[in-house]
This record gives C-alpha cells, structure tokens and sequence, in this order.
C-alpha cells in the first residue's frame, strides 16, 4: 500500500493544501521529505495523516474531531488517495488499484467515506509481511525508563502504534532478549540495524545480561544505556520493523535527521 496523494481542508493548524507523494510519471516515492521552518506545520501535518486513517479505519479510540477543525470554521476534511498491489486488491475483494477516501471532522464526531473492502485492509494489524501498516515514529521516540515490558503481540501493539509518547517502545527490552533464541527476527534486525547505523552492531546477550548485547564500532559488548543518540534511535527502529514488519507499510518518521545526518535518508527505505 502506497499514499499517493493528501489534500487537507480546514484542518486546524494548517493551511488548505494538497501534498503528493509520487514524481512527475505518477510512480510514488519510496521516501518522501516534508521539510520547512520551524513552527510551519511538519508535525501537524504528520498527525493529520494520522488522525485521517484512525477516522476512517481505527487501531484505537475514536478521534475527537472538534480538535482538528480550524477556527470559524463548521467542519474539517482530510482527503487521501492510496495505490493498492495486486494482493491487496485482492483482499479488498477486487476494487481499483488507486482508491480514494475521505476523512470527515464535524462537531465532536468524526466520519468517513471509503470502499469498505479497502475500510478492512487499512484497519487490519497483523505483525504479518502481508498487510500493509500505518507506523508513526514521533521526534521524541527513545527507549522508556524501565518498567513493564509491552508484549511482542499484535493485539498489544496495535493500540500504540500511531501513538506519539515514547512509552509506545517499552517494547524493546522484550524483543531484544527474544533474538537470541528466534533466527529469523535476529537476521531481520541485524540486517535493519546496519543499514540504520555504520557504528552499532548486535552481537548478542553476553554473560547473565541478555541487554549487554551491542557493539559500538568494535568495542566489546554494551547494554543500550552505554550508546550514543543515534545508535539508540537506530536501534528503536530496527527493533520496531523486526516486530512490526514494514514490508508493505506506511511509515511516518518526524525528525527523520534526529540520529542521522540528511545523506544516510536513502538506507532507510
């Protein structure tokens, strides 16, 4: 599943615009930069995205849409325009190939518009290379202090998601102590982890610690508190796709340049 094109009409906080996510011969980008000053509406624009797809096919609670109507003004739309693979098609039931939805705020209560074969793709969560995802990553992501570890489950996870707290990776710990015992997630977030990060690699639990199990360009072996910024970012990523599973998703990332500089963008596709 691909986003093709967002048009944004009195939503509070920004101004009336369409954005689209494809280049000139209408083939979608497989990563797209939203850049502007600061204060201009980047994140905003994000959660708009977000706010769109929970109205009109929900992981969570309803939106309250009073909070994205823009002042003087009566009601809000958010317009969405999706590419479809011939599986997903498929799944749909058969419907086009480029789909349209519509995301409707009015008062206290959202609505929508849309196929409903398409409503039940979009709010599927399986953590299944099948189905596509909405994932958001907010610029504040880190690891949590410690406590509960969430579980690896995607009935559990389908809830965080598109939440914004950093609490939505309290994950990690638990995933990072089941590699050593699952292959296959193993390779995955190895294989995510160097193309995140030239410096930090996974090496494995060492001792009585399944969390000292990062080296740092060649050190021995560190727990996660040892790290640099960008190692950890790199490693809430990796650890999220290895979970999630990315393969067909949509994924937000506020503040992309957090961790990395601008010329490493191209690896995270």
């Amino acid at each position: 599943m691909k986003l093709v094109r967002a048009t944004f009409l009195s939503i509070a906080g920004l101004p009336d615009l369409t954005v689209g996510f494809s280049d000139s011969a209408g083939q979608v980008n497989p990563i797209t930069l939203v850049t502007g000053p600061a204060a201009s509406g980047k994140t905003r624009l994000l959660e708009a995205l977000i706010a769109a797809k929970e109205a009109i096919a929900p992981y969570g609670p309803p939106v309250l849409a009073a909070s994205w109507i823009r002042g003087g003004s009566e009601a809000a739309k958010i317009e969405l325009t999706f590419r479809l693979d011939e599986s997903e098609r498929r799944l749909c039931g058969g419907i086009d190939s480029i789909v349209e939805a519509e995301a409707l705020f009015n008062g206290n209560t959202g609505a929508s518009e849309a196929d409903a074969g398409f409503v039940s793709l979009l709010e599927r969560y399986e953590h299944d290379p099948r189905y596509a995802k909405l994932d958001y990553f907010p610029a504040n992501r880190a690891l949590p202090p410690a406590g509960a570890a969430q579980g690896l489950g995607a009935f559990e996870q389908r809830l965080w998601r598109l939440k914004s707290e950093p609490r939505k990776f309290g994950f990690v710990p638990r995933l990072l102590m089941s590699l050593a015992t699952e292959a296959s997630a193993r390779a995955r977030f190895e294989a995510a982890l160097t193309a995140l990060s030239s410096t930090v690699r996974y090496v494995g639990p060492t001792g009585d610690d399944a969390l000292t199990c990062f080296s740092s360009a060649g050190s021995r072996a560190r727990s996660v508190n040892m790290l640099s910024t960008s190692e950890v970012d790199a490693i809430v990523l990796a650890a999220t796709t290895t979970m999630v599973r990315h393969d067909r998703s949509i994924v937000l990332i506020d503040r992309p340049e957090s961790g990395v500089d601008e010329s490493s963008m191209p690896s995270w596709a």
